[in-house]
């Protein structure tokens, strides 16, 4: 893993549009993409102070759907060079592959920065949030998601990589330009468990 901070929290430039970035993909684009199977035992999660306290705190924002929907995008989106080594507790029914082990296994980014980034990405839903502002939620939940890493320790880096792929990660039909590389993997996973898109490149079969 580099430490190079650009890099390291996943402030790499990709390019923003999803139809550029699958097109003539060699393992995700076509009709039989490449699928490889995984088990949420090979997705353990990240583990630190400052996950610790962001988890608990989601956790008591957030309903269970909200909560679970943020494990299943961090499950699509964890990159394929490990650094956790974290347990993961959340029950998924499905055996199938990630986006990113599958198809961009040499994009690298810090797996903590990205956890805390879908464990907050839908924060401004929470009522309280909500109830207190007049910004779409992504907004909102951007500015408490900041303030939130760095009230636990977070540094500076890893909370504006999380407030900035919070900010875009509802731009899914936006075109043109870049985004950073934990941006786009966030918006993809999340429109994904939303709604399906690439659901052809990523699942194989329900486990028994």
């Amino acid at each position: 893993m580099s430490t190079d901070p650009v890099t390291f929290y996943g402030f790499t430039p990709i390019v923003r549009d999803p139809e550029i970035l699958f097109k003539d993909h060699p393992t995700a684009s076509g009709p039989n993409p490449k699928q490889d199977l995984f088990t949420a035992a090979d997705f353990p999660l990240p583990d630190s102070p400052v996950v610790r306290e962001v988890k608990a705190f989601v956790r008591k924002e957030l309903d269970d759907q909200t909560y679970n929907h943020s494990h299943r995008v961090y499950i699509y989106g964890v990159p394929s060079t490990s650094r956790s080594q974290g347990v993961y507790v959340l029950i998924i029914d499905v055996e199938g592959t990630a986006l990113v082990k599958t198809h961009f296994p040499s994009w690298s980014y810090d797996h903590e920065t990205y956890y805390l980034s879908c464990l907050l990405h839908d924060i401004g839903t929470a009522e309280r949030f909500l109830a207190t502002t007049k910004m779409s939620f992504e907004f909102k939940g951007a500015i408490v998601a900041r303030d939130l890493i760095l009230q636990q320790g977070g540094v500076e880096d890893q909370a504006d990589s999380v407030c900035d792929a919070i900010i875009r990660h509802q731009d899914i039909f936006v075109t043109g330009g870049n985004i950073t590389m934990i941006g786009q993997i966030l918006q993809l996973a999340t429109i994904l468990d939303n709604v399906g898109m690439q659901v052809p490149s990523l699942f194989i079969r329900e486990a028994n």
